[in-house]
């Protein structure tokens, strides 16, 4: 079998500059610390506003969360009774 390409690569003479690696990484920290910031400063502006926008509604949000799942018990209640009426009407035409 023939050797690999990568067996045949000299890798003494890689030599990177290690300065400029360095600096590489510290404007990537840099970067990310700056990219950080500037998510926290969004979000927080996006929880504000959100809160200032919810805040003017005559009904609060925990009111509208507490009517929809009531309205979602209720129908899913009547979604099972309609699907026993049914199957047990059709239970007694098949055994009529």
């Amino acid at each position: 079998m023939a050797d690999s390409t990568l067996s045949k690569i000299s890798w003494t003479e890689f030599r990177p500059d290690r300065r400029r690696l360095g600096a590489g990484a510290v404007l990537t920290g840099i970067g990310t610390l700056t990219a950080m910031a500037g998510v926290g400063v969004l979000v927080y502006e996006l929880a504000r506003a959100g809160r200032s926008w919810t805040g003017t509604w005559d009904v609060p949000p925990s009111e509208l969360a507490a009517r929809t799942l009531h309205q979602a018990q209720a129908a899913a209640t009547s979604a099972t009774r309609a699907g026993r009426d049914t199957w047990q009407s059709f239970s007694e035409q098949s055994s009529a």
